[in-house]
């Protein structure tokens, strides 16, 4: 990510999602650590910073200051709500469930995992955000869900945690909104793209621009 030449095709995306003219970036960091995350984006505003390969150092930052944005808001949550984790989830169905373990890893998990190698940062983006990749990693999702046994609902304890972890970004971004022609660009992994897309279209309270309008 830091070599010349993919700093040059980072810039690229820069320019275009600039294009878009977001009045606030809001960004994958854990809403509370958001006075943290902008003590780093004024430092590497004031030259004090030197941009990690992350996304965030990579694109928020560098849009922010393109755009002269005095903040970056952080819209992320991870607290733990007593679930197990999605790696106990799949170990449990690796003994208990083998069908469904099978399905995850040897169906689900390749036709999402991104194609990285011989492609353009921007390539990748789009192939990320392609409509049937989501939808199959959100289908992924729910296929875990199904993970357990009787009223042991072994998946579901993790899919409940996912669900709350979007429903609180979703909730964090609409919070965001000050103005009636608020246009907030939203960098986050593309995991999320399903159920935060369809969390704010269902609210009816503002309109989604998919990436491929700018990219």
């Amino acid at each position: 990510m830091l070599a010349k030449n993919k700093q040059k095709e980072v810039l690229e995306v820069v320019e275009k999602l600039v294009n878009y003219k977001p009045t606030k970036v809001a960004v994958e960091i854990e809403k509370v650590n958001e006075d943290a995350l902008n003590k780093r984006y004024d430092e590497y505003r004031n030259n004090n910073f030197k941009l990690t390969s992350n996304e965030v150092d990579q694109l928020g930052f560098r849009i922010g200051e393109a755009l002269d944005h005095q903040k970056i808001y952080a819209v992320d949550w991870m607290d733990n709500i007593g679930s197990r984790s999605i790696g106990e989830v799949l170990e449990w169905a690796k003994t208990n469930q083998t069908e469904m373990y099978d399905l995850i890893t040897k169906c689900y998990i390749p036709k999402i995992e991104p194609k990285i190698k011989g492609f353009s940062i921007l390539e990748v983006l789009k192939n990320l955000n392609n409509k049937e990749r989501i939808q199959v990693e959100h289908e992924l999702y729910l296929t875990v869900a199904q993970i357990g046994e009787g009223t042991d609902y072994v998946g579901i304890e993790w899919v409940r945690w996912w669900y709350q972890r979007n429903l609180i970004i979703f909730n964090n971004i609409l919070k965001l909104i000050d103005k009636h022609d608020e246009r907030i660009l939203l960098l986050i992994g593309c995991a999320h793209v399903h159920l935060v897309s369809q969390f704010l279209t269902e609210s009816r309270q503002v309109e989604v621009i998919k990436l491929d309008n700018y990219l």
